[in-house]
């Protein structure tokens, strides 16, 4: 056991995004694993996420990240790419915004003006159930694989929480009665649709 733990901890993994939030809950549920951001590495361009699913933005990430480092060598020195495209899926939206969720109220990206389109959207409508869908692509020497966590909730009727990011505000999560933002970071990696996704991961890799 005691040799597992430390094969991990020499582990090196690249999360290929700039979104500080998500980086800091990828090295939290992941830990004593190390996990890089696309700054660490010093990759700056903007990858374009042209897919029109979870599944093929998130590989686009992993993709070109992997290809990035296999151009440069430097995919000796780590473990593997992994990359997420997250999903608010509501119901009475016929699950919109879906794989559009973060550019939902325009471009650039603007939390503020998602969460009021959300509102708005719902504004007289009973059904508020609604879903995150996360998609992981994990790259490496030995191949690509997707895993995916799910948390089925509602959506609130006015923003709540100062804590989290996206729509945290807005989201309450089945078996709760306060927004994700209203949660510890603690808590909410304990039962998000990420940290669903990274244990099936971990699990699959054997972390």
């Amino acid at each position: 056991m005691q040799a597992r733990f430390e094969i991990v901890k020499t582990m090196k993994l690249i999360f290929a995004s700039n979104n500080t939030h998500k980086l800091d809950e990828v090295r939290q549920i992941l830990s004593p694993i190390e996990v890089l951001g696309l700054r660490q590495i010093e990759y700056f361009n903007e990858i374009e996420e042209t897919g029109d699913t979870l599944e093929a933005n998130s590989l686009i990430k992993a993709q070109t990240i992997w290809d990035w480092l296999c151009k440069k060598g430097l995919t000796t020195t780590i473990s593997g790419v992994l990359a997420d495209d997250t999903g608010l899926e509501i119901n009475a939206l016929n699950n919109a915004p879906g794989v559009y969720s973060a550019r939902w109220a325009g471009i650039p990206s603007n939390d503020n003006l998602n969460r009021q389109k959300a509102l708005a959207e719902l504004a007289g409508i009973q059904d508020r159930s609604a879903r995150f869908r996360t998609v992981i692509t994990w790259i490496s020497q030995t191949g690509i694989q997707q895993v995916d966590g799910i948390i089925n909730g509602q959506m609130a009727t006015e923003e709540s929480g100062e804590g989290g990011f996206g729509y945290d505000a807005l989201f309450i999560p089945q078996g709760y009665d306060v927004t994700f933002a209203m949660l510890s970071a603690e808590e909410k990696n304990s039962i998000s649709h990420r940290a669903r996704a990274l244990h099936q991961l971990r699990t699959l890799l054997e972390l």
